[in-house]
């Protein structure tokens, strides 16, 4: 094992144990979605930005990068997280006050239609798919690299560590 795979694996048990800790405090369906609407407007859009910045900048942008095109990443990420600060911190009072847990729960009461809140979560869940395997496929290909374990392993390995997080 080398000095890489053994971060990893470190990382992923300091993980299982934060968020086995953490999993312990949610006791009900709105600490899970929003922390129990305890968390200051600037943490969450800085879950926003970490979420951006994780295996899109570090890795598929980084990729790009090094292909010939680092400017262009530069200035689309900086465009980026400036986004997300700033609708966070526009939006995201009215979020905060309609008291919906959810995206498409809010459209769905700010134009008053079921329509709007299907259209709206099946966005959001056609998004987190694809960024689910994205960041899936991304991790897989960092431990392959890493531990010279098959790619295949290390899908479900990926697999069974969101798993565990999640549970």
């Amino acid at each position: 094992m080398n000095i890489y795979a053994a971060g990893l694996l470190i990382s992923i048990v300091v993980y299982l144990v934060v968020g086995n800790y953490a999993g312990r405090k949610v006791k009900k369906l709105e600490d899970y979605f929003v922390a129990g609407r305890q968390a200051p407007t600037l943490l969450i859009v800085g879950t926003l930005v970490a979420s951006l910045m994780s295996t899109n900048a570090f890795m598929g942008e980084t990729g790009i990068s090094y292909s010939g095109n680092p400017s262009i990443i530069i200035i689309l990420t900086a465009v980026n997280c400036i986004g997300y600060v700033a609708g966070g911190l526009y939006f995201g009072r009215f979020l905060r006050r309609s008291r919906a847990l959810t995206v498409a729960e809010y459209f769905g009461e700010r134009f008053d239609s079921r329509r709007v809140q299907s259209v709206a979560g099946t966005t959001v869940l056609i998004g987190c798919t694809a960024y689910l395997v994205m960041v899936t496929q991304g991790t897989a290909t960092i431990i392959h690299e890493v531990t010279g374990l098959s790619f295949a392993k290390t899908l479900m390995i990926t697999w069974l560590g969101y798993t565990l997080f999640t549970l």
